[in-house]
């Protein structure tokens, strides 16, 4: 009888532990796929003026094939990287002044300051953003608008 009980005990302490470890490899899987929050629009414009031109594999992440003229990653990469860091650019100052979304789609303006290694170039950058399929906001486009009024003709 003893016996008998103790191999219960056993079966039942063995069978505890098991569902204990699968419960807790079936919590740990799902909350380790789950994504991150996303980012909003005003912090994936943050992260780029970060990011860009210095990481720009990083920044390629950060954008749609639209705003990438339909190349790839790579190559965009490979052509844009090279081509901004013999400009010289970098961003100075950054600010966000607007954003506005609508939908699936985000506009931020942004009051830029860069550099090149032909002086320095105050303007204002419209970021249009859009939510992709994975629920991400991604750079679609950029329009630069630059003060031209104090420079002599």
């Amino acid at each position: 009888m003893k016996s008998n009980r103790r191999v219960r005990w056993v079966v039942g302490l063995c069978a505890g532990a098991f569902l204990a470890c699968v419960g807790w490899v079936f919590d740990v899987g799902i909350a380790g796929s789950q994504e991150p929050s996303t980012f909003t629009p005003r912090q994936v414009v943050e992260q780029w003026v970060q990011l860009y031109p210095g990481k720009i594999e990083q920044a390629a992440e950060m954008t749609t094939a639209a705003f990438r003229a339909g190349v790839s990653k790579e190559e965009w990469t490979a052509t844009q990287g090279p081509y901004l860091q013999n400009l010289g650019m970098k961003y100075v100052r950054a600010k966000i002044v607007h954003e506005e979304m609508a939908g699936d789609e985000a506009h931020v303006i942004v009051h830029a300051h860069i550099t090149t290694l032909m002086g320095d170039h105050p303007q204002d950058e419209l970021y249009i953003l859009l939510k992709n399929p994975e629920g991400r906001w991604v750079i679609d486009n950029v329009e630069i608008y630059t003060e031209s009024f104090n420079r002599m003709p």
